[in-house]
């Protein structure tokens, strides 16, 4: 039994080290799945948190965390001017009793290219460090079962470290915006679409479980889609898609929110910020259903949901808790004491 332990661990260990980390509201972290998304929003310059939860009630703790910030230069308060970005990241991505973990931190440089007033096409890429490992000593093994309960003092003769290892990784990513915006004044109407594709993983890093094993993380391709219809001056629908294929796995994320003003612009002196609050859901092929809360007061975004099982994994977990903010300088720039013309 002892020896059948190590090798089925080997295979978790396959397993957790060959996905990457994933967060519900997607959208909320574009930066991190398609390069071209860094500045691709309303403002200068943004600062941004993710934080999940995952599995809550299972008995142990899987936590996912992004910090993220995200730098304009060229750009204007009317959105009519071609501008550059530059984002960064870092992720902390950690589970189970093991404590496999991955820590990542990466750059991300992206080009806006205004093709009419009402669209953009945007280009970029994405360089990051990462660094995995685990610790295997709060573990319990076969061996140490004394034919009544498990026996801690019972030496495993078992390493207790999971190999360390780092590597480089590349990513790139296109994506065409539509902002329509009618130009009289007092109309409330906006109409807006995102479509983008995106390659990870260009170069397949190297993953060193341990000594023995060598393998290649798989390229991950994909493509996103979020739209927004105005139905009125105080109600508009945004739907959202995001389908990735990496080696023979394939996951699709999906959302549908009803959007409400709560706040309407200044129309003349665009002082004010709108402010909404969003109510819909997130699904996934993997058979997950996402409640979700989103508040937008301009510079200010907070974001909750709540991951609900409803697949086979829900025999053993069933929820997961996901939390976001950012903070965007919407009106000017942190680094210019005057707005931008």
């Amino acid at each position: 039994m002892k020896r059948l332990f190590p090798f089925g661990l080997i295979l978790l260990t396959h397993s957790f080290f060959s996905q990457d980390l994933f967060f519900t509201q997607y959208d909320k972290c574009l930066l991190l799945i398609n390069p071209s998304s860094s500045g691709n929003f309303d403002g200068f310059e943004r600062f941004s948190t993710q934080h999940k939860n995952q599995w809550v009630g299972s008995g142990t703790s899987f936590a996912s965390t992004l910090g993220s910030a995200e730098l304009t230069f060229g750009k204007n308060k009317f959105d009519d001017r071609s501008y550059l970005s530059a984002g960064m990241h870092f992720i902390r991505d950690v589970g189970g009793d093991a404590r496999f973990g991955t820590s990542a931190l990466g750059s991300t440089l992206s080009g806006h290219l205004v093709t009419s007033p009402k669209t953009r096409i945007s280009a970029g890429i994405q360089l990051s460090y990462t660094n995995r490992s685990g610790n295997f000593s709060q573990l319990q093994w076969y061996s140490q079962w004394n034919g009544t309960a498990f026996d801690p003092s019972i030496p495993v003769n078992e390493p207790t470290q999971a190999a360390k290892y780092s590597y480089l990784d590349a990513s790139v990513g296109l994506s065409f915006t539509l902002i329509d915006k009618e130009s009289r004044v007092g109309s409330g109407r906006m109409n807006a679409l995102n479509i983008g594709v995106f390659m990870q993983h260009l170069n397949r890093p190297k993953l060193r479980y341990n000594d023995i094993t060598l393998d290649r993380l798989y390229a991950k391709a994909g493509g996103h889609v979020e739209s927004e219809l105005t139905l009125n001056r105080l109600y508009s629908i945004e739907l959202k898609m995001l389908q990735m294929f990496q080696g023979k796995h394939y996951m699709g994320r999906y959302g549908a929110f009803l959007k409400t003003k709560l706040k309407r612009t200044a129309e003349v002196t665009r002082l004010k910020n709108d402010a909404f609050i969003s109510l819909g859901c997130y699904g996934s092929s993997t058979g997950t259903l996402s409640p979700t809360v989103l508040l937008d007061f301009g510079g200010v975004q907070l974001g909750f949901n709540y991951d609900v099982e409803l697949g086979r994994m829900s025999r053993a977990y069933r929820s997961s808790l996901e939390f976001t903010f950012s903070y965007a300088f919407t009106k000017q720039s942190m680094f210019n004491s005057r707005r931008f013309g």
